[in-house]
């Protein structure tokens, strides 16, 4: 695709090739961060962004913990840069800016160096301000993605800093290599659904277009490996149809926020295997019965693939990249909405918007 004829949804699909040309080039992608960090003096991470790139972050912080026997903390970047007491100086702070202009980010970064702290910058491309204020700079090997609400570079992200952590932890001896070789293959095994996921997710619109057209205000509930899929979907729907989304972690939900749900709120439900999938169905069938408001789930549970209302796909439901996958019918939700409503969600209600906000770096 050129600049002139790019499209959200085909970004998407482009989501598993990404991840295979991360995979295939890892070595040189990697080579200058794994070089930095080969002392092994890293005691804690902190994986700061914001938006997209924060529930990025949030997607990689079990993985990371797990492989590298660390600590690790997923931030906004203003939040770290105000609250955050860093007393170890055995810390890595790993920024992400897609755009590479975030002022926010930039912010964070530079607290890190003013501290004496390891620092690498996960962005998109090559000479963007952001990559002036961190030591390493490592680019997103996906090709250019030119539309405003993010899908491959969501995937992108997420592959790149878990392949980091897998690649450091076995330089640092925590995983082996064979290790890492089977959380790879699993990583790519997810990914490669992708194209899949997002056809039936378009069937799967089409069957509930006419309930959804009316929609205006959106719900989404998420738990356990699901959280960071539930945020991102509300922000990409958000972006994408410009009317109230919110989402919330289930438990978070119960208190409090069910009192708003009425006949004219749509809920949507991102139900993987774990021990609160039955409660999520459970809520689902309350909502039903007591408010008679629409409500869809989306799971690999075959027994909910009755209701034509539930998205039902055979995910490979890894928890650490489970994201990757129960993403994609919240991504294809959002283009096929905005693309119904009359919306060009590929360019911005307001293209100015971050030079009058100063909210980039230019």
């Amino acid at each position: 695709m050129t600049e002139k004829n790019w499209d959200m949804y085909q970004y998407i699909l482009e989501s598993k090739p990404a991840v295979r040309n991360i995979v295939e080039h890892q070595d040189e992608i990697f080579k200058e961060a794994l070089d930095y960090c080969a002392d092994g003096m890293i005691e804690q991470i902190y994986v700061v962004g914001s938006g997209t790139s924060y529930h990025g972050a949030l997607a990689c912080k079990k993985l990371l913990e797990d492989v590298l026997k660390v600590k690790v903390f997923a931030s906004y970047p203003m939040q770290f840069k105000d609250n955050e007491l860093i007393l170890n100086p055995h810390t890595l702070v790993i920024g992400i800016s897609q755009a590479g202009r975030s002022s926010s980010t930039i912010a964070a970064l530079d607290k890190a160096r003013s501290l004496g702290l390891k620092t690498i910058v996960v962005t998109g491309e090559a000479g963007k301000p952001v990559s002036d204020h961190a030591d390493v700079t490592i680019l997103l090997a996906i090709g250019m993605e030119y539309a405003g609400p993010k899908t491959k570079g969501y995937i992108g992200t997420m592959a790149t800093i878990m392949l980091l952590g897998m690649k450091l932890a076995v330089r640092l001896g925590r995983i082996s290599e064979e290790e890492k070789m089977r959380l790879t293959e699993q990583m790519v095994k997810t990914c490669d659904n992708i194209p899949e996921i997002a056809e039936q997710a378009s069937q799967w619109y089409l069957r509930n277009k006419e309930d959804l057209l009316p929609c205006r205000r959106m719900i989404l509930v998420g738990y356990e490996s699901c959280i960071s899929a539930m945020m991102e979907g509300t922000l990409k729907i958000l972006e994408a149809v410009r009317y109230s989304v919110v989402g919330y972690e289930q438990e978070e939900f119960m208190h409090g926020v069910y009192h708003s749900i009425h006949e004219d709120t749509t809920m949507v439900y991102l139900a993987c295997p774990g021990q609160y999938f039955e409660r999520c169905l459970r809520m689902r069938d309350y909502f039903a019965r007591e408010r008679h408001n629409p409500n869809y789930v989306i799971t690999s549970e075959a027994s909910q693939a009755e209701d034509p209302h539930n998205f039902v796909y055979p995910f490979v439901n890894d928890p650490y990249f489970a994201t990757m996958e129960y993403i994609v019918p919240l991504q294809v939700l959002a283009r096929k909405l905005s693309l119904d409503l009359g919306i060009d969600c590929n360019v911005a209600s307001d293209p100015d918007f971050h030079k009058k906000m100063g909210s980039y770096t230019y």
